[in-house]
């Protein structure tokens, strides 16, 4: 639940321009979404875009879209791709049965107040409640891959070190909050260096009363 001075909800158009501060902020400069782009999605689906307010300023967000496992099967191999380069304008089905999350950033004076997992939470339960949805995935980054790739990437997404703890603080985020594996694209990022351009793509259960299972190849 989040803190008493901290409001979780559902973004509006006037926010893009926090939304982008907040998410250049939070990613490489390369991969922050632009004030446009969060423009188109909040216009494409404004259910699916989430923000976290403090005092009136945004501090934190999240995205997602909802696709077809068509598109996903088509289209998955790219960031680029899956997202309509970022806007969701050719990606987003209404009615599509696969639930995606895109993006999480959290401004850095408000990092340690689990903002980012509530935010995902949400996005979990929302994508719950819709009776369309039968899978909720999103492509994730092994961030830190950069400084252990010499670990073949199918061992490094779960290689934990001597404290139990997965090396890749991102991947860690999404399973240990018990998502899990389903594959890994190379070069789904041409531009992200420190995941040496992979993308890991993850699984949460579609209900509460499901378990994440074994991965999936």
């Amino acid at each position: 639940m989040a803190e008493s001075d901290v409001t979780l909800r559902t973004a509006v158009i006037d926010d893009e321009a926090e939304m982008a501060r907040v998410d250049a902020l939070s990613w490489p400069s390369t991969l922050a979404t632009r004030q446009a782009e969060f423009a188109t999605r909040i216009r494409t689906y404004p259910l699916g875009q989430l923000v976290a307010e403090h005092k009136g300023i945004v501090v934190a967000t999240a995205s997602a879209q909802r696709i077809t496992e068509t598109f996903l099967a088509t289209h998955g191999a790219r960031y680029a791709l899956i997202t309509d380069n970022n806007r969701f304008i050719g990606s987003h089905t209404p009615d599509g049965e696969i639930y995606q999350l895109i993006g999480v950033g959290v401004s850095p004076k408000f990092r340690g107040r689990q903002l980012g997992r509530e935010l995902v939470d949400r996005q979990i339960e929302l994508a719950r409640s819709l009776k369309d949805v039968r899978r909720i995935l999103g492509f994730t980054r092994p961030a830190l891959y950069h400084r252990n790739s010499q670990i073949p990437i199918e061992q490094y997404v779960h290689r934990r070190g001597p404290d139990g703890q997965l090396l890749d603080p991102v991947l860690a985020f999404h399973l240990d909050a018990g998502a899990r594996v389903v594959s890994i694209h190379p070069n789904f990022r041409p531009n992200d260096d420190e995941a040496c351009r992979y993308g890991v793509l993850i699984e949460y259960p579609a209900s509460s009363g499901e378990t994440a299972g074994l991965e999936r190849r």
